[in-house]
């Protein structure tokens, strides 16, 4: 799986390999159990640090898991960590204000399972990486960017930055950039953006739900 990642360091991006991007969509059991800071409290980076700590917990316990066992250790991890809510009306663009609240809910469900299914696929085993946290900077009227580092157990070194927001359950993840500006969101949004304009939601919700099944497959 490390291999792919070294592809990014290389800008070598296969199909497969931005999936996992989604790096971040990276994430916490708990962080008020990880930290002792309930959820509300935390700052930008403790929840950067906490999902970061939970992600690398189940890579360890990957291969015993197997994938639904690491599914679900990461789907309340997500939950945490990430307002995906909030990243699902984003890739889906001006065509959210026209969704019926049931086609709303819908999306965002499958889009949780597909978030948390690549994870699960892609993050299976440990081979020594660590995240490194670097510096935190606001982005005014956007929201706080936390840098980090993933560091292969070879020395090579990927920049991973995320963006947060603070909401009314406290600080979130919203999105992911790749070597500082390649946005997870905006590659997503490029993806289904095309679907929902020649399928319309169907085709999306479609599109979304064979994603999930090829995951939990594959």
């Amino acid at each position: 799986m490390f291999n792919r990642l070294r592809g990014w360091s290389r800008m070598e991006f296969s199909p497969l390999g931005r999936s996992i991007q989604f790096l971040a969509f990276t994430l916490a059991l708990s962080i008020a159990g990880a930290s002792g800071l309930h959820a509300e409290d935390a700052e930008p980076k403790a929840v950067v640090s906490t999902f970061q700590d939970r992600l690398l917990a189940t890579m360890k316990d990957g291969p015993s898991l197997g994938f639904e066992g690491r599914y679900q250790r990461l789907l309340p991890a997500m939950g945490e960590a990430f307002d995906l809510e909030q990243m699902t009306r984003i890739v889906i663009g001006s065509r959210w204000a026209k969704m019926s609240e049931a086609e709303r809910a819908q999306v965002v469900d499958l889009f949780r399972q597909f978030s948390v299914s690549t994870y699960a696929s892609e993050f299976t085993d440990f081979g020594g990486e660590q995240f490194q946290i670097g510096d935190e900077r606001e982005q005014p009227g956007v929201g706080t960017i936390v840098e980090t580092r993933l560091i292969l157990n070879n020395g090579e070194e990927i920049a991973l930055d995320y963006l947060l927001r603070d909401t009314s359950a406290g600080w979130r993840i919203v999105d992911v950039y790749l070597a500082g500006t390649i946005s997870e969101l905006a590659r997503r949004r490029d993806e289904f953006g095309s679907i929902i304009r020649h399928q319309g939601v169907d085709g999306l919700i479609a599109l979304l739900k064979k994603k999930n099944e090829e995951l939990a497959g594959g």
